[in-house]
């Protein structure tokens, strides 16, 4: 995977090393498959000294916290709109008391997930989409009834970013979603869907992009991409992973360009698969969550998978305000406004974050100074 300087021809450079060209974007993300004989490691190692080349490395592999840990939705049967709407992880952020400060309306929120299913909630929401997994432009959630993750469970992950979605749109309702499929319906993805997932985002103006996804080996090229975005104005959420411990640390929760969510139930409880640590940002509801998910209906599922996106509707209600704002500014108000989690959780002190996201206590602010709006447009640098 290679990520090149602006204006030079991926086909040139592959053929220069004897190697074909993969995948591609128009941004310059792309794929090489070496010639035969000779591994990625090679490849990319003969590529980093060419100044035409800004990141070289093999491609790598990562998955949703809930397929990895094997956590599954499931529906208790009550699975009404109005218990999406009334739940306990609702009340536990202040949902209501935010709303009646900002919605987040027309903020444009990016969903790098397994894609997304149709859903009467969610129609009208979607503003635009694109596959990186198939590569179409067409982001549907599509099950394969293959086991290709071999754990015994095929097409696991079907519905995850449906159910991401909706805790956005129910966070955020006036926010639109940019959906972009980097998994698939195992929960499994690669370097460089996230990375082209992430340009494509940015390219296209979305003020928060979300990546309930991880994993334990870095990127050079998808650390690019989150800089770039950064600078552009782009606040980057990510879980923080349901490994139950602080090591080890996933990627790209672990990134300096991304506010890593862990998660805590309604009760401000830790989530007893929670990753912790002082790389996580803030805490978030992840536990018995109801979103929406298949069919049109509705599910509950627990993880940090579902603790982010909270953190990424809050974002787009205070962007919706402050369309000015970084995603420095926007963490410094969230951190500013959080509930202590140290009494409730004495052992996991300081590795939870500034604490519980408050969603109402972050807008709050804003009622007095009749919000933000104004401001610099940010510049688009990728």
């Amino acid at each position: 995977m290679v990520t090149l300087v602006e204006g030079i021809d991926v086909v040139e450079v592959a053929a220069e090393y004897g190697a074909t060209v993969g995948r591609q974007e128009y941004w310059g993300c792309a794929t090489l498959v070496p010639a035969p004989g000779e591994t990625p490691a090679s490849l990319a190692q003969r590529l980093e000294g060419d100044a035409r080349i800004i990141t070289s490395e093999p491609n790598g592999y990562l998955e949703s916290p809930e397929s990895r840990q094997q956590s599954f939705a499931f529906d208790d049967g009550l699975g009404t709109e109005q218990n999406y709407r009334e739940q306990d992880a609702t009340g536990a952020v202040r949902l209501t008391r935010a709303h009646q400060i900002g919605r987040g309306d027309g903020v444009l929120v990016a969903i790098l997930d397994t894609g997304i299913l149709d859903h009467p909630l969610l129609a009208g929401r979607i503003a635009m989409g694109r596959d990186f997994v198939d590569q179409d432009a067409d982001p549907t959630d599509t099950p394969d009834q293959f086991d290709n993750d071999l754990d015994g469970h095929p097409d696991e992950a079907l519905g995850h970013g449906t159910h991401v979605g909706g805790i956005v749109a129910l966070t955020a309702p006036g926010a639109r979603l940019a959906v972009a499929r980097v998994l698939d319906a195992d929960g499994r993805g690669d370097m460089w869907s996230v990375a082209a997932g992430i340009y494509w985002a940015t390219a296209r103006g979305a003020r928060v992009i979300n990546m309930s996804l991880g994993s334990l080996e870095s990127s050079k090229a998808v650390q690019y991409a989150l800089a770039g975005a950064e600078v552009a104005g782009v606040v980057n959420v990510a879980s923080a992973g349901n490994r139950g411990s602080d090591q080890p640390r996933e990627y790209p929760a672990r990134s300096s360009h991304v506010l890593a969510v862990a998660a805590v139930d309604a009760q401000d409880r830790a989530a007893p698969f929670t990753s912790f640590g002082n790389h996580v940002a803030l805490s978030a509801p992840g536990v018995g969550v109801r979103s929406t998910y298949r069919d049109g209906g509705y599910a509950i599922w627990s993880g940090t998978s579902m603790s982010a996106p909270f953190v990424s509707g809050t974002a787009a209600l205070l962007v919706g305000l402050h369309p000015e704002w970084d995603q420095r500014q926007v963490l410094t108000r969230l951190r500013s406004t959080v509930r202590s989690l140290d009494a409730l959780n004495p052992q996991l002190a300081g590795s939870l974050g500034a604490g519980a996201l408050d969603a109402g206590a972050a807008l709050a602010p804003d009622r007095s100074a009749g919000g933000g709006g104004g401001g610099r447009t940010p510049r688009i640098m990728y």
